[in-house]
């Protein structure tokens, strides 16, 4: 019964996150920050964390997927659409339309995570139009000058100690989110205009109406052992039938969490990006951050048996 219920909830959520359902999956909303200024999370490929270990953690050796799950105090379900055009940028965003010929990736994360701050300084560079060919820098948010050329951005990211004090416009503290959890994701192409890319459960259905086409992944983000690896589908191809097994599959897995045999550990597994930004800002961040492991200070509150 336990994992009946936990796959009805999931399912619910990854055939389409927000809250007005429409017969195939949940409409897509995105949050009020995400439509006034772009903000919004980033799902990053899991990778590993420095775990310090707090007053009352005890050793890591007789630790417990359990105790470990414990000290992850946030659950969420999060969405991102993100659309490439032809020059290969990405914007990122909610959608519930595509366009014709266009391309998207959509992924939805089920996390069990901790949130931690890195701070970095971000300096942005553009193409001049003339004179000097070398990339000149230009204001992080503010509106490009006319002397540079559009699509021409490249990003410099540094990370900073936590306590070294810097007053630059250009340091910003990146939310990054640590624990455990399970992805789906998509990527399409738009055979038609307005085929709905609201949810994983409504792309099947327009990849079998032959609206769109693309490939389906599922994947556990710091969660392995015997009946997850079971869990998991092998998709030959993506429709209907292969998006809800993989939604089900999300479900079986989420309910094996706190199975005694299943082995977590905390990975890397999104962050947010503080202001609009493009593929090429959320690379290079991505790369500063993995070159050496996040610090992640773990703390272990008391399981209740009750």
């Amino acid at each position: 019964m336990r994992a009946r219920i936990a796959t009805l909830v999931v399912t619910s959520m990854i055939a389409g996150c927000g809250a007005t359902f429409n017969g195939v999956g949940l409409q897509v909303k995105s949050s009020i920050a995400e439509n006034e200024s772009g903000y919004t999370y980033i799902p990053i490929d899991p990778f590993k964390v420095e775990t310090i270990l707090t007053e009352g953690c005890g050793p890591a050796a007789k630790d417990t997927t359990e105790k470990l799950l414990s000290s992850l105090p946030d659950n969420a379900v999060r969405m991102l659409v993100e659309q490439f055009d032809k020059s290969g940028a990405v914007t990122y965003g909610a959608s519930k339309a595509s366009v014709k010929d266009g391309s998207y990736r959509v992924t939805v994360d089920y996390i069990n995570a901790d949130t931690i701050s890195i701070r970095v300084r971000i300096t942005k560079f553009m193409q001049p139009k003339a004179g000097d060919p070398s990339p000149v820098p230009v204001n992080l948010y503010g509106i490009e000058p006319d002397n540079v050329t559009p699509g021409s951005e490249t990003y410099k990211v540094e990370r900073l100690d936590s306590a070294q004090a810097v007053l630059d416009s250009g340091v910003l503290s990146i939310p990054i989110y640590v624990g455990v959890g399970l992805r789906v994701s998509s990527y399409v192409h738009a055979l038609e205009g307005n085929a709905n890319i609201s949810g994983i459960g409504v792309i099947g259905a327009e990849a079998e109406a032959n609206r769109l086409r693309g490939s389906l992944i599922v994947q556990t983000l710091g969660v392995n052992g015997k009946s997850v690896a079971a869990a998991l589908p092998i998709q030959s191809e993506l429709n209907r039938t292969t998006a809800q097994n993989a939604i089900v599959a999300v479900g079986s897995i989420k309910a094996l969490l706190y199975a005694p045999e299943t082995i977590a550990s905390p990975r890397v597994v999104g962050m947010y990006l503080p202001f609009p930004g493009s593929k090429g800002l959320v690379n290079a961040i991505i790369s500063e951050l993995s070159k050496q492991p996040p610090e992640w200070k773990r703390h272990c509150p008391l399981i209740s048996k009750a």
